[in-house]
C-alpha cells in the first residue's frame, strides 16, 4: 500500500500543483476527493498532478463521501494517512477526517468556532480579546445601533469578501434577502457557508489592516510573515484588497511586534477548545482610536491570491509544504520542526532587528455580471515575478456581490524602500493592466 495525503478538491481545483509538491517532498503520494465540477474539463490540469482522484455526482463534498473515497482508494492500493483541505468549505471534513486518522490537526469544534463571526467574536469579547460590539441580524427586525459608532455587516460564514460592507444606513440591510438568495445560488462559492446564510453587523474598527500568516502545531504558534493590505477598495456592497506589502510599510516595527503578540494570546485562548494546530490566515486590524489590536477574521486554512507565494519569497518556506508536513511529524522531530519555524519567521527577524526580505502583489477585480472581451497585463519594464491571469477572453463574470479576482501579479521588492516601491508598483499595475468587456 503507498502512504498517501488526501486532497479535498472544490469542483476539481484545490492548489493542486502545489499540494502535489508538498506531498511529493515528504515521500508520500497525493490522491484527491474532488465534487463535481461545472465541467468535466476542470478536473483535466489537476489530475496530471495526482496519482489517483474520486469524484463525485454532487457540486459539494459531503463526509460520507470522505469516507467512501478512502475505502475506494484502499482497494486500490492507497493508504489514506492525513487530509488536506486548502478550500475553506472543506475544512471540517479535513478535521474530521484527521481526528479518525490520528493526523495532527484542530478539533473540529475549535475550527467551527473560528469559522462563526458571530460566535467568535463573542468568544474574544467574553475573553477579554476584544471591545468590538457585535449584534446577530435577524430577519426583518432592524437593530438598535448606535449612531455614535460607525457598523460594518458581513455575513456569519464567508468568503471572498462577499455582502461585506460599511452600513452607511441602516435601510441598506433591506437588501440583505436579496444577498442571501444570490449566497445560496452561487454555485462555485455555496460550500463556503456551509447551509448558514445569516449576518451580523459589528462596531467598524477604523485603522489599517494586516494579515498574519501562521502555523500552529503542538498549540505552539509560528507567524511565518505579516502582510499590510496597502489598498483596499469598498464598493456598494463587497470589500476589494488591492495591494498587499510585506512586511508592512505603514506601522512601526513595535506595533508589528505588539501586533504579532496580541494573535498570538487569543489564538492561545481557542486552545482550551482544541485549537492545537494548522495553518491560519489571520486578519487583524489597529484601531487608531482605541490604541489596540482586534481580530477581524481567524481563517482555518492558508490566505488566498498569492498569500502563499508571498510567504515562500519572504521566508524561503511554503506555508502549504510546511502545514502539510506537519500533519504526520513523528514525535522525535517536532523539537527541530518548530525550531526550524522559528529560523524562517519573518517576525522573528522583525523582532531580532535581522534583514528580511520584501514583497508586494496586487491584485485586480472585474465587474459582476459582465463579459470580458480582452484582458492582459504586460509592463514593459518591471514585469511580476508571479504572474495569474483568472479568465480568459469571452469569460462571463458571476453576477455576484463577492471580490471576482481577475489577475494577481507579485514582485520582490527592497525591504528599506517600501514607500516608494509601493507606490510605482500601484501606478505600473494601473497603466498597464487593461480590461475590456463586450
Amino acid at each position: 500500500m503507498k502512504r498517501a495525503v488526501l486532497l479535498l478538491m472544490h469542483q476539481g481545483k484545490s492548489f493542486t500543483e502545489e499540494a502535489a509538491a508538498a506531498t511529493a517532498g515528504l515521500g508520500l503520494t497525493l490522491v484527491a476527493l474532488s465534487s463535481r465540477p461545472e465541467t468535466p474539463e476542470a478536473l483535466d490540469a489537476s489530475r496530471r498532478h495526482l496519482a489517483d482522484c474520486v469524484v463525485t455526482e454532487e457540486p459539494e463534498l459531503r463526509f460520507g463521501d470522505v469516507e467512501k473515497a478512502v475505502r475506494e482508494l484502499a482497494d486500490r492500493g492507497y493508504r489514506v494517512e492525513a487530509a488536506l483541505a486548502t478550500f475553506e468549505g472543506y475544512r471540517l471534513l479535513m478535521a474530521e477526517l484527521n481526528a479518525r486518522l490520528g493526523a495532527r490537526d484542530s478539533a473540529e469544534p475549535a475550527l467551527r468556532l473560528c469559522l462563526d463571526k458571530y460566535e467568535l467574536r463573542r468568544f474574544l469579547f467574553a475573553e477579554g480579546l476584544s471591545e468590538v460590539r457585535v449584534h446577530q441580524l435577524a430577519a426583518g427586525v432592524t437593530p438598535e445601533l448606535d449612531a455614535s459608532a460607525r457598523w460594518f455587516v458581513k455575513p456569519v460564514r464567508g468568503a471572498s469578501s462577499f455582502a461585506a460592507f460599511v452600513l452607511e444606513d441602516v435601510r441598506d440591510l433591506a437588501d440583505l434577502p436579496a444577498i442571501q438568495e444570490q449566497m445560496r445560488a452561487d454555485r462555485r462559492m455555496k460550500a463556503i457557508f456551509m447551509d448558514r446564510y445569516d449576518f451580523l453587523v459589528e462596531e467598524y474598527v477604523e485603522g489599517p489592516e494586516f494579515s498574519f500568516e501562521t502555523l500552529v502545531l503542538d498549540g505552539r504558534v509560528h507567524h511565518l510573515c505579516v502582510h499590510e493590505k496597502a489598498r483596499v477598495e469598498r464598493l456598494e456592497r463587497t470589500t476589494l484588497e488591492g495591494m498587499s506589502v510585506s512586511p508592512p510599510a505603514t506601522i512601526g516595527r513595535e506595533l508589528v511586534l505588539e501586533g504579532a503578540d496580541f494573535v498570538t494570546r487569543c489564538l492561545a485562548a481557542l486552545e482550551e477548545h482544541g485549537l492545537t494546530g494548522g495553518a491560519f490566515h489571520v486578519e487583524v486590524k489597529y484601531w487608531e482610536a482605541k490604541k489596540r489590536w482586534e481580530i477581524i477574521e481567524i481563517n482555518p486554512r492558508m490566505g488566498g491570491s498569492l498569500i502563499d507565494a508571498s510567504v515562500q519569497a519572504v521566508t524561503g518556506h511554503s506555508l502549504l509544504d510546511l502545514w502539510t508536513e506537519s500533519l504526520l511529524l513523528p514525535d522525535g522531530e517536532r523539537d527541530a520542526f518548530h525550531d526550524r519555524l522559528t529560523h524562517a519567521s519573518q517576525l522573528e527577524a522583525l523582532r531580532t532587528g535581522a534583514p528580511t526580505r520584501a514583497t508586494v502583489f496586487l491584485s485586480k477585480y472585474g465587474e459582476k455580471g459582465r463579459t470580458v472581451d480582452a484582458i492582459g497585463f504586460d509592463p514593459p519594464t518591471r514585469p511580476p515575478r508571479i504572474l495569474r491571469v483568472h479568465v480568459a477572453e469571452g469569460t462571463r463574470l458571476d453576477a455576484s456581490d463577492r471580490a471576482i479576482c481577475l489577475m494577481d501579479a507579485l514582485w520582490d521588492v527592497a525591504a528599506d524602500d517600501l514607500d516608494a516601491e509601493t507606490a510605482f508598483l500601484d501606478r505600473h499595475a494601473t497603466e498597464h493592466f487593461h480590461v475590456r468587456y463586450r
